[in-house]
Order: structure tokens, then C-alpha cells, then sequence
């Protein structure tokens, strides 16, 4: 196992369904835990957390996993965004994940980061659908979204903000999965 550990340089309240943290929490960084292929445990919950803890306090840590190589991390004028990409021979494999996080940074309701998921995971399976896969995740996907508190309760593909999200994204993930080849691509902002 190795791991990347995202400082967001900022408090979040964030909904996420990614191994940790359960709930609407206050998050100031994101981890993603690379594991092998070959993983398979029982209790990945618990196999996070333990990880976690060998490296940072993770009370205000989202925790992802993956057997994917590839990621991206990117700071835009809306917030945050970090995706990792990769898919096995179908959307069955566990192994490969698409997680996406997307943190922005002005204030949003709760209904707002739910509808911010909506709009990051019809991104997500519009860029499949582009890359012309017959699904649109894998079983082990997860999302998270975070603002600071406030009152922006619609952020679909309507919306300026949703937009430039959804857009982003898309791009995102087509870009490190049409270069997944075997190999390892990070990408900074």
C-alpha cells in the first residue's frame, strides 16, 4: 500500500460515501490509499482507518481507496477537485475504482451537496458513455462533495458553478482513462 494526502487548506462540511468518514463531517483533507489489485479484505473500513492513522490524525480526513494508478488533483476558481480513474474488463471489478471528490469553496446547502453528487456522478457516467463503455461505474465507486456552510441549494449542469463542475469532471476522468494503459498518471492543477 502506498498513499496521496491532499491538505485542502480549508474546513469543509462534507457528504461523502467513501470509506471514512460516515455523515455529514468536517473534513480538511482527503487521502487516497493505492492498494494492489489482489486486495481483498472484509473490512475495508477498518483497513483504512488503520492505515490513516500511521500517517495523520484522520478525524478530518475523507479516505478513498483503489487499486487505480491514476489520479488527478486540481484547484479551479470554483474549489477543489480530485478523481481517481481506472476500470478492470467490466464494471464488475472492485479493483478499479472512479472516485471523485469535489470541494467548493462558497457556501452550500445541504440539498446542495446532494444535488453537487448528482451532478458529479452523471459527469462520471457521461465520460464512460463517451469513452464508449456499456456501463456507467464500478461496484466500488464513491463521490464526495463539500462546501462551506451556506445557503446554494442547486448545483446541476444548470447552474454556472454545476457547469464548470460537471465539465471538469467529464474531461477528467475520460483523460486518465484513455491513459491507463498499464501505467501511472498524475496530474497536478
Amino acid at each position: 500500500m502506498f498513499h496521496v494526502l491532499f491538505d485542502l487548506g480549508d474546513e469543509y462540511y462534507a457528504l461523502t460515501s467513501a470509506l471514512h468518514p460516515f455523515g455529514i463531517q468536517k473534513v480538511r483533507k482527503v487521502m487516497v490509499i493505492f492498494v494492489d489489485h489482489g486486495y481483498d479484505s472484509k473490512d475495508p473500513w477498518r483497513d483504512a482507518l488503520d492505515y490513516c492513522s500511521k500517517f495523520t490524525d484522520c478525524g478530518e480526513v475523507i479516505i478513498f481507496m483503489t487499486a487505480a494508478r491514476n489520479y488527478a488533483y486540481k484547484i479551479r476558481d470554483w474549489g477543489k477537485l480530485m478523481v481517481t480513474a481506472g476500470i478492470g474488463e467490466s464494471g464488475e471489478n472492485a479493483g478499479r475504482t472512479i472516485n471523485v471528490a469535489v470541494f467548493l469553496d462558497f457556501g452550500v446547502s445541504v440539498n446542495g451537496l446532494v444535488d453537487l453528487i448528482r451532478t458529479v456522478t452523471e459527469a462520471k457516467s457521461g465520460a464512460l458513455r463517451d469513452l464508449s463503455y456499456e456501463f456507467t461505474g464500478t461496484v466500488s465507486d464513491a463521490v464526495a462533495v463539500g462546501g462551506k456552510p451556506g445557503e446554494v441549494s442547486f448545483l446541476g449542469p444548470g447552474t454556472e458553478v454545476g457547469r464548470k463542475v460537471a465539465k471538469e469532471v467529464r474531461q477528467t476522468i475520460r483523460f486518465l482513462l484513455e491513459g491507463e494503459k498499464g501505467k501511472s498518471n498524475a496530474v497536478g492543477s
